[in-house]
């Protein structure tokens, strides 16, 4: 009797150890869930957070190089069109000696060469103009208005206009329409850039 009631108190204790080993690893397991819940809502959210700046950054490099080609292509644009009217320009130049006032040009042209010259030339010395061979007959006549030794030489080929040098070669100048648009022509593109950039934010 006395042994039935030994084990029937070991039985009852062993019961007793079990469930406190059941409830302290459910209050663990519940302990693991919950800290893994918490770790994996923290994960997710370090995760979408970590994405939002990814997107953000590479949506800034996607507006930033838009932005850049938008400007180049801008850039390019207002290039190919400063090109195309110097272009025109040129295809016109051939044509000044068609023009009615081509003598009066020409002869301008001569006296500035001719002024541009005179305070380097030394006494007794000539001074050489170069003239383009179509305008022989022209630059004859006007030459004939300078009341100074000049000696005339038809060795260029240009638009219109003169050379000018002192009779030892050591001073020249150039007066030719030609080097006269290729001096202004940096002049010339940065004002037609500024035009165009001014007609497009106003436009």
């Amino acid at each position: 009797m006395e042994l039935e009631a030994i084990l029937d108190g070991i039985r009852k204790a062993g019961r007793q150890q079990i469930t406190l080993i059941e409830q302290e690893a459910d209050r663990q397991a519940s302990e693991i869930l919950t800290k893994a819940k918490t770790d994996a809502e923290t994960q997710k959210k370090r995760i979408l957070a970590d994405g939002k700046a990814r997107l953000n950054r590479e949506q800034a490099l996607i507006e930033q190089q838009a932005l850049i080609q938008a400007l180049q292509i801008h850039a390019d644009a207002r290039q190919n069109l400063i090109e195309s009217v110097m272009d025109k320009v040129k295809e016109r130049m051939p044509d000044v000696r068609t023009r009615s006032d081509y003598a009066e040009i020409l002869e301008n042209l001569t006296a500035e060469a001719l002024d541009s010259i005179e305070p380097s030339k030394l006494n007794g010395q000539k001074i050489i103009l170069h003239f383009d061979a179509r305008d022989r007959a022209l630059a004859e006549r006007i030459v004939k208005k300078f009341n100074q030794p000049i000696t005339v030489q038809f060795d260029l080929q240009c638009t219109g206009g003169c050379n000018a040098e002192t009779e030892d070669g050591k001073v020249f100048t150039l007066n030719t329409l030609d080097s006269r648009l290729e001096h202004a022509l940096p002049t010339i593109k940065q004002k037609l850039s500024i035009f165009f950039e001014s007609k497009c934010s106003s436009s």
